[in-house]
């Protein structure tokens, strides 16, 4: 549907103009409206309910293995998620600290409701942001004459017509939504709130295919009827930074007074309850046809599929600081509520909880995420950006990752500039992206460390030297920030420099230093960052010896550390990683005929012809495309260059 057919429609009535419209308010939503409006667009934000924009439906926490990373891309660009998770922290962890930089990750447990309130205001206060409650159930777009869609703006239920150059669909777990706890099934979206209606199939009738995925949440408990007796406490940790790099800069930290989280193990109890009432489960009786996340199964699922498990680890976590409700994570069932009571009650120290909102499990329809670009731009539809769940992803920081590449794009093709790419070497974002538009999912996806083959460079620390200039030459990073970012890592280079041409010789201090570290004494004379790279010997320790130290921040001093100590192996991804860019760069034109390239294989002109990567990077990564095949493919590029200019 094209603007003149939407405004033919009876009651339909032009209701605004914009350069972009957000469809959708969860995290996706608001870091692409935020995005747009501050690179200077007229933008509108568009949500099924005010009070639910940016909500936590499922776990109230933001970061973790991965995602943790992912957040603080998020904030190096000049986004929201970690200003706001700052703000609303009740508990802060850094996980997997025993293990090496490339995976430490902070993952913070939110205020849920203050989350959204915080969020909500922030938007407001953005200049050049418009929000609206309303439900809309088109994108409209015209068709060229040569079949090629464009984006015109979008209608809502109550046939109003707004304009917009490009628009940007953050949808969720709504598109079409149904939840379900064992018989009961009602067409809504999480939390009872209502679900998107209309455009699904506004979308599909452009051309763009439809799936259905599921997902769920645990129940949740009134923490006054829970024995914490019984359970593991687990505190909150000081010493870890904040998501955004400005408040790391201004030297802020985490709150003193943290709210403890608390862990149980199921029992005996709880594998009999979920086997006697399989028979009443959505999941098995074939009630549920959309397909489930693999790597956060609901508890019955786990139970079936990891038959060597006798046991699993449930974690009782708070909603807020002014709410007695306790978030069960690892807990998600869609089994009916009577069975669920039995279920919970069958955990230690929940044997008389008070159950405040039931488990579900959420059908929703999204896109094939193969019929995008690098960009987020669909390939079908000129001007229309998807990001989040809509594209088949999990998670509110995979989603924020998507959502703010999704607005700085939307944003450049609305003012006619080129888009912005995110590749697998900068950025976990750019992993996420990849994984998607180039490989497509079919399951929720969700990000892991081990999907990204330059971890080590793809540390939390070093967001802000991958991404920060990025974002400031996008137009969200502004010159203060970045000026504040470019002296920090001037500060690292001197201090590396330092450390690096700083010799000492044999001392008592140093004879200490090495015991306390339990490593040998040099024989001769030493640099202080050779000390450094020694197991066991940190930047702190040396200290004794080191009698020109400079005062340096925690950033800076964790910067010189992971680099000095990581050096070689930093290299060596270095190396990969500038193979990986030639290919990269090696642009494949867009009127590419894969059919007459000689010496492809036919399942390879296939699957290139589908999916028309941008480069032959992206095309190495395509299911079905051989080695041999790039190799016939960069002969082609080569002489196509050489005979024609291009």
């Amino acid at each position: 549907m094209n603007i003149e057919q939407a405004l033919s429609e009876e009651y339909a009535y032009l209701a605004g103009e914009y350069d972009v419209a957000v469809v959708g308010a969860g995290h996706a939503g608001c870091e692409a409206a935020h995005a747009c409006a501050a690179m200077g667009l007229k933008t509108i934000l568009f949500t099924l309910h005010l009070d639910s924009l940016a909500n936590l439906p499922c776990n109230p926490s933001i970061g973790g293995t991965a995602k943790g990373q992912i957040v603080r891309e998020v904030d190096a660009l000049g986004g929201v998620m970690g200003k706001v998770a700052d703000e609303c922290l009740i508990q802060m962890r850094m996980l997997n600290r025993t293990k090496g930089p490339a995976v430490h990750s902070p993952r913070a447990q939110m205020d849920r409701s203050k989350y959204s309130v915080t969020m909500k205001g922030l938007l407001e206060g953005t200049e050049g942001l418009d929000i609206r409650q309303a439900h809309v159930t088109a994108v409209l777009a015209k068709e060229s004459a040569d079949g090629i869609f464009a984006v015109e703006g979008v209608m809502t239920e109550s046939r109003a017509v707004y304009k917009a150059k490009a628009a940007v669909v953050c949808s969720g777990t709504y598109m079409e939504s149904r939840t379900i706890r064992g018989e009961v099934i009602i067409s809504s979206g999480p939390d009872g709130l209502p679900r998107s209606e209309g455009l699904s199939a506004s979308l599909a009738g452009y051309g763009i295919p439809i799936l259905r995925f599921k997902t769920g949440t645990p129940v949740r408990v009134n923490s006054g009827s829970i024995d914490f007796t019984k359970m593991q406490r687990q505190e909150g940790e000081h010493d870890v930074p904040l998501f955004s790099f400005d408040n790391e800069m201004n030297g802020r930290t985490v709150p003193a007074d943290q709210s403890p989280c608390y862990s149980v193990w199921t029992t005996d109890e709880t594998r009999e309850v979920i086997h006697d009432n399989m028979d009443r489960s959505p999941l098995y009786s074939g009630i549920i046809k959309g397909t489930g996340p693999r790597y956060c199964p609901s508890i019955e699922d786990k139970f079936v599929k990891f038959k060597d498990k006798t046991r699993h680890q449930i974690f009782i976590e708070p909603m807020g600081r002014n709410t007695k409700e306790m978030y069960l994570q690892g807990f998600s069932t869609s089994l009916p509520e009577d069975v669920q009571v039995k279920m919970v009650r069958s955990l230690p120290g929940l044997e008389k909880a008070v159950i405040q909102r039931s488990a579900y499990a959420i059908e929703y329809d999204l896109i094939e995420p193969t019929t995008l670009k690098p960009s987020l731009e669909s390939k079908i539809v000129s001007g229309l950006f998807t990001a989040g769940q809509i594209n088949g992803s999990s998670g509110y920081e995979e989603a924020a990752g998507q959502g703010i590449i999704a607005g700085i794009n939307a944003g450049r093709y609305a003012k006619g500039e080129d888009a912005v790419i995110i590749d697998r070497s900068q950025g976990y974002i750019g992993v996420l992206i990849d994984d998607l538009v180039t490989k497509g999912t079919n399951e929720p996806y969700r990000m892991m460390t081990s999907r990204a083959e330059y971890r080590l460079f793809l540390r939390y620390d070093n967001a802000d030297l991958r991404l920060t200039p990025t974002g400031h030459d996008v137009g969200l990073i502004d010159d203060e920030r970045y000026g504040r970012f470019l002296r920090k890592y001037d500060s690292v280079k001197e201090e590396y420099d330092r450390l690096s041409g700083t010799y000492i010789g044999p001392s008592d201090e140093l004879a200490a230093v090495m015991a306390e570290a339990d490593s040998v004494m040099p024989s001769s004379g030493v640099s202080l960052a050779d000390l450094i790279r020694r197991p066991g010997v940190s930047y702190a320790m040396i200290a004794p010896v080191d009698k020109d130290r400079p005062a340096l921040t925690e950033d800076v001093i964790r910067a010189v550390e992971t680099d000095i100590k990581y050096e070689g192996y930093l290299k060596l991804e270095k190396e990969k990683i500038d193979r990986f860019k030639k290919l990269e760069k090696k642009i494949i034109p867009a009127d590419t005929d894969y059919q007459g390239i000689t010496g492809l294989r036919l399942e390879a002109r296939q699957k290139l012809d589908k999916m028309r990567p941008v480069n032959v990077g992206q095309a190495s990564r395509i299911s079905g495309v051989s080695p041999a095949d790039i190799s016939v493919l960069l002969v082609y590029l080569d002489s196509r260059k050489g005979g024609s200019g291009v």
